[in-house]
């Protein structure tokens, strides 16, 4: 995928990484104008990289939300799903044990990277944006509010093909979630399990912190 005006290109990374974002968040993250912000965004939504998607509001106008258009998101997955798969097979030659010692390293030094999803005051948008992180798309996922906690639905999973075969891939991204959002993750179902989806419950911690000692492992996928 070639996005070649610098700062196009800055933004869809800024889109795909925060999960989605308001033009008032795109903004505030760029310091760029609205005028110039709308110019560059229209022409990534011409090129069928980004869309608009109005988000429902309680009260007041509905903000308007920009994120990877569903054809750039699964480029971005395919592109790569052949590699992690040949990497998981050479690994998984050298013994499931050490398989499982370099997921948690994996998800530690994937955290560290993209730690300023950890800074995102609004839990949705962290966890919206942490998803980002670990599927490149959120277009096929629902976040909501369940009482205190809360509630990730995958209805799909372009990494599962890979997960069911090395269901440490799930490991690294069950703890690499909890460490961006800074939340303790109990897995309900799974896609990988045969389950029609992947269902996640999501403990925030009182302050959001990195927590990779305890993702609530509960099953492979």
């Amino acid at each position: 995928m070639i996005v070649p005006h610098p700062t196009r290109t800055r933004l869809f990374r800024l889109i795909r990484e925060r999960g989605g974002a308001t033009l008032s968040e795109i903004q505030q993250a760029t310091g760029l104008s609205r005028s110039a912000l709308r110019q560059h965004l229209t022409v990534l939504e011409r090129d069928g990289l980004i869309r608009e998607r109005v988000v429902r509001a309680r009260t007041g106008r509905p903000p308007i939300l920009y994120e990877l258009a569903p054809a750039a998101a699964r480029g971005s997955v395919e592109s790569y799903l052949t590699l992690l798969s040949a990497i998981f097979r050479a690994l998984g030659a050298d013994g499931r044990e050490r398989l499982g010692r370099i997921a948690v390293t994996v998800a530690a030094d994937l955290a560290v990277r993209h730690e300023h999803v950890t800074g995102i005051p609004d839990p949705v948008t962290r966890i919206r944006a942490a998803l980002a992180g670990l599927l490149d798309n959120t277009a096929a996922g629902d976040v909501r509010q369940v009482g205190p906690d809360y509630e990730v639905i995958l209805h799909t999973c372009p990494l599962a093909p890979i997960a069911r075969e090395f269901p440490e891939l799930c490991e690294i991204s069950r703890r690499l979630l909890a460490a961006l959002v800074g939340a303790e993750v109990a897995q309900r179902e799974s896609i990988v399990r045969g389950d029609p989806r992947c269902t996640f419950t999501l403990r925030l911690a009182p302050l959001a912190t990195p927590l990779l000692a305890n993702t609530g492992r509960t099953g492979h996928g």
